[in-house]
């Protein structure tokens, strides 16, 4: 009965050595996730600098107004693809550069690093209290003010725009002039390109009253923009199921959170147990924990080192296939940096990790049996 005991026992403890080796880089993997994820101001950090310093929203405002336009055209709201003048189609012309330059204008750092604040929060707040659905509202009025058509920042952004289109043939020019004949005083359309003459050269030119007509553009829409925006204000009308499904994802976030701190215990738990089935001597100390550890310790670092192009293979092949292409490298860079931070501390980590396996390994090998003495 000892011997099938002792059989039972090693078996048991092989069980839990090979569940060690794979817990080791999963408990650590998840615990610097939860790390960056449930940590408020890290957060705010990693998304601020990403934000800022990528060019996520430039790319993102191109891909937008490209789709709108197209989308208008393939609905029939614009009269021609090529030649419509309005301002959606103005948007569709710019590219990622001029995006670019015109968040600069509109949205700079201190206004978007604000909004980030306020939404991190806001959602944080949320998992830890009993409503159903995140309060988020953000204020539009600073960048209402920036775009005010008697301010330098809205008319900036429309001479951007205004610049990179190329100068109009005659074709446009006389296109122009005979809708503008037929017109009976109604407001007649530039076509999209730029006409002859400046403001500063002539007042009373094609190419300031078209330049004047879209900072005039600009001033409407912004008289339609709202003070504030709610985010979550079509959440609140939802149905009764759609805010349960809220709730379960509510839920879901504080035990992903607990586990997520619990998951260091993991590894723990699993060397008291091997000890407790296997380990009756120094040797067997290097020897059953020894192993596991090294073995574990040198796949958290080979993760550590391989994540990107594992990363970049992952998101390509999968959810990330169905983005735009415009915007998927813009993405993956942001997801890049995301990663960037989560894995930092992992080499570390793992080579800590791995120093104490070596060092149980070396004890192993130098440590004599029991029968020896």
């Amino acid at each position: 009965m000892s011997t099938v005991f002792k059989v039972l026992a090693k078996m048991i403890a092989i069980i839990f050595a090979l569940l060690l080796v794979l817990a080791i880089p999963l408990s650590i993997v998840s615990y610097d996730v939860g790390r960056v994820v449930f940590n408020p101001p890290l957060v705010k950090q990693v998304i601020t600098d990403l934000l800022t310093e990528s060019d996520l929203i430039p790319v993102a405002l191109e891909w937008y107004s490209v789709s709108r336009a197209e989308e208008r055209y393939e609905e029939g709201e614009a009269q021609a693809w090529q030649d419509e003048p309005d301002m959606v189609q103005l948007m569709s012309k710019l590219d990622t550069e001029d995006w670019k330059e015109i968040r600069e204008l509109i949205l700079p750092n201190y206004i978007l690093t604000d909004w980030i604040h306020m939404i991190v929060d806001d959602a944080y707040t949320w998992i830890d209290n009993e409503e159903p659905v995140p309060q988020i509202t953000l204020s539009l009025i600073p960048v209402i003010d920036r775009l005010d058509e008697d301010h330098e920042y809205g008319q900036n952004a429309i001479l951007i725009a205004y610049r990179g289109l190329d100068p109009c043939n005659d074709e446009q020019i006389a296109d122009y002039k005979a809708r503008q004949a037929v017109a009976d005083g109604d407001e007649v359309l530039y076509n999209l390109c730029q006409f002859p003459g400046t403001c500063q050269d002539d007042a009373y030119s094609y190419g300031c009253d078209q330049l004047n007509d879209y900072v005039e553009s600009l001033g409407n829409v912004v008289s339609s923009v709202p003070d504030k925006i709610e985010l979550t204000k079509e959440l609140t009308q939802a149905k009764d199921t759609e805010l349960d499904g809220l709730l379960v994802i509510k839920n879901q976030l504080r035990l992903i959170r607990l586990l997520v701190d619990l998951t260091p215990l993991i590894p723990l738990a699993l060397l008291l147990l091997v000890l407790l089935f296997a380990v009756r001597s120094l040797k067997g100390l290097g020897m059953w924990w020894g192993i596991p550890i090294t073995l574990g310790s040198l796949i958290t670092f080979i993760i550590a080192l391989l994540y990107r192009p594992l990363l970049a293979a992952f998101l390509m092949s999968g959810s990330m296939s169905e983005i735009p292409a415009l915007i998927r490298a813009a993405s993956l860079e942001g997801m890049t940096r995301l990663m960037a931070v989560i894995f930092q501390p992992m080499p570390g980590q793992s080579i800590v990790a791995l120093l104490l396996g070596i060092v149980l390994i070396i004890v192993m090998i130098i440590a004599k049996p029991a029968r020896e003495k």
